[in-house]
Formats: structure tokens, sequence, C-alpha cells
């Protein structure tokens, strides 16, 4: 009876084991809230950065024509680093909100440019002809 005993023991503690080293395993392996961001520095946006992205979406909005890779192109900047910063702007509502702000400004500049143009009558044709007699 007394090996029994000892042997339910064992096999307790070996379960209690092999609990203890899982936890450790999963638990340990988590980054901790320190650490979450992965290195804090390369997820700043440089103001430089944000000046490019404003600069690419103003070109686009200016010009509905206008592809990204063109844009990035014209600017000579290779698409996977335009994406890393657009991924790091859009990770910070700050900077989303400044982004549409600087774009919605533009688009109103644009907009009261081409407001007098077309409140002007259009101007009289000579294909129209002489005007009927009453």
């Amino acid at each position: 009876m007394a090996s029994r005993v000892i042997g339910l023991l064992g096999l307790l503690l070996g379960v209690c084991a092999v609990g203890a080293l899982a936890g450790a395993l999963v638990f340990g392996l988590r980054p901790l809230a320190q650490e979450a961001g992965g290195g804090t520095d390369r997820e700043e946006v440089a103001p430089a950065e944000l000046d490019l992205y404003i600069a690419v979406y103003s070109a686009m909005q200016a010009d509905h024509d206008l592809t990204l890779d063109q844009v990035l192109a014209q600017k000579a900047v290779p698409l996977d680093q335009f994406r890393n910063i657009e991924r790091r702007v859009q990770r910070q509502d700050r900077l989303i909100r400044k982004v549409r702000d600087a774009l919605t400004a533009q688009a109103r500049e644009r907009a009261a440019q081409v407001a007098p143009l077309a409140a002007q009558p259009p101007a009289p044709t000579a294909a129209a002809g002489p005007a009927p007699a009453p």
C-alpha cells in the first residue's frame, strides 16, 4: 500500500512539474508590456516622413489619374518604404487627424480656385448664329 501511495504521489508531482513547465514556456515567451512595441523609436514618424505622406496623397488628390507608383517614382521613394510610413502614420490617431486636416484644407483651396470659374456664365459662341426675329 505504501508503494501505491508513493506511486500516486510521484505521478501527482510529475503532472505538477509538467504543468509548471508548460506554464513557464507559454507565459515566459510573451513579451512584457514594456517590450510590446518592439522598438518605439522605429514606430515614431519623422516630420519629413509625414510631409512625404501628405504630399503623395495631395498629388493624387489633385490629379485623380495619378497612381501611387507614379507619384512615388516622381519622388524617388520605394513602395515598401512608403507603406512602412503609411503603416506607422495609421497607428496614431493624432497623425491621421493631421493628415485629414491637411488634405481637407488643400481640397478646399482647389475648390475655391475652381468655383469662380464655374460661376461665370458661358461665353456666347459664333456658331449659335443670329438671334431669331420676334
